[in-house]
């Protein structure tokens, strides 16, 4: 979904003009002076650094819980952090981050009559990626949020869902330890969050489908099974964002070190 308040001004030097050749008044013959050196550029590099900034995922109004929807049972994590960067401040610019968020036990029932019991855990399949539109005005785009700047944002998160340690009737299933989903999950959040202090949690939610699994079982292929009963569509997550830090400075609202 690391508060976006900032901006990366895209502007550059205009090369200094070429300085004209002077006339020695005390020689008979000119001799043009040396033309000026352009001033340097600034480094493409330093005007694409962008703005930092950080948000938690998951607060104690709402956790962030996953609804499987084939099991009928809810996943909820802990607390994570999202941190990002916004790369531009003008029309709806680029925006990269990097989401991590805590590994939880779970329990649902299978067959809708036996107890099950698993670890689950989010890993991100490279950066988050979307866009961001920036907005001013606590009385008009921004009053919903209830700060003065904030963010129209529309950020996918991809992230690989491995589970662990699954007992099903209090029966070890063993699937090893490279259980996960055969491709990655994509998360897609849309929402208005607050990009300035002091601001309240935005509440948002999204739905994703769950890959099939692969590489679940050590004396027997699991994969199928876990897919039978996990993967498909119509799942959601559910949390709160609740703005950290934005901007290099330091502590407590900054995202420096």
């Amino acid at each position: 979904m690391s508060v976006m308040t900032g901006r990366v001004l895209r502007a550059f030097l205009l090369p200094a003009m070429l300085g004209l050749g002077a006339l020695s008044l005390a020689s008979a013959s000119a001799a043009p002076a040396p033309a000026r050196q352009a001033e340097p550029e600034q480094s493409p590099s330093a005007a694409q650094a962008g703005l930092k900034f950080g948000f938690y995922v998951g607060d104690e109004q709402q956790p962030t819980t996953s609804r499987v929807a084939k099991l009928g049972s809810d996943i909820t994590f802990p607390q994570g952090r999202f941190d990002g960067t916004i790369l531009g401040f003008t029309g709806r610019v680029p925006i990269t981050g990097k989401l991590a968020i805590p590994p939880t036990s779970s329990y649902f029932v299978s067959f809708r009559f036996m107890p099950a019991t698993g670890d689950v855990e989010l890993i991100p399949d490279g950066d988050a990626t979307g866009t961001v539109l920036v907005k001013t005005g606590a009385k008009g785009d921004c009053k919903a949020v209830g700060t003065s700047i904030c963010a129209d944002t529309d950020v996918t998160n991809k992230v690989f869902i491995k589970l662990s340690n699954v007992k099903v009737d209090g029966k070890v299933l063993d699937v090893g330890p490279n259980c996960r989903t055969a491709q990655s999950a994509a998360v897609n959040i849309k929402a208005l969050v607050p990009l300035a202090f002091p601001a309240p949690p935005v509440k948002v939610t999204s739905t994703f489908s769950t890959p099939g699994f692969t590489g679940c079982g050590v004396r027997e292929e699991l994969s199928p099974l876990l897919t039978g009963l996990v993967a498909g569509p119509g799942n959601t997550l559910v949390t709160n964002l609740k703005l950290r830090c934005v901007g290099s400075g330091g502590p407590p609202n900054g995202c420096g070190a």
